[in-house]
């Protein structure tokens, strides 16, 4: 996440959580559904 956010400071775990659920709205009202899937221990795929 501090690649992600270009910052060293401390960024709650949560923040990535809300901007994924976002993007996944959004893709959502364009149409696009279950385009990023989760990998547990992982992270986040974009398929």
């Amino acid at each position: 996440m501090t690649i992600l956010w270009n910052s060293n400071e401390y960024i709650n775990d949560n923040a990535l959580t809300v901007n994924i659920s976002r993007l996944r709205n959004k893709l959502k009202e364009a149409g696009i559904e279950n385009a990023i899937e989760t990998r547990k221990g992982l992270g986040y795929i974009l398929l």
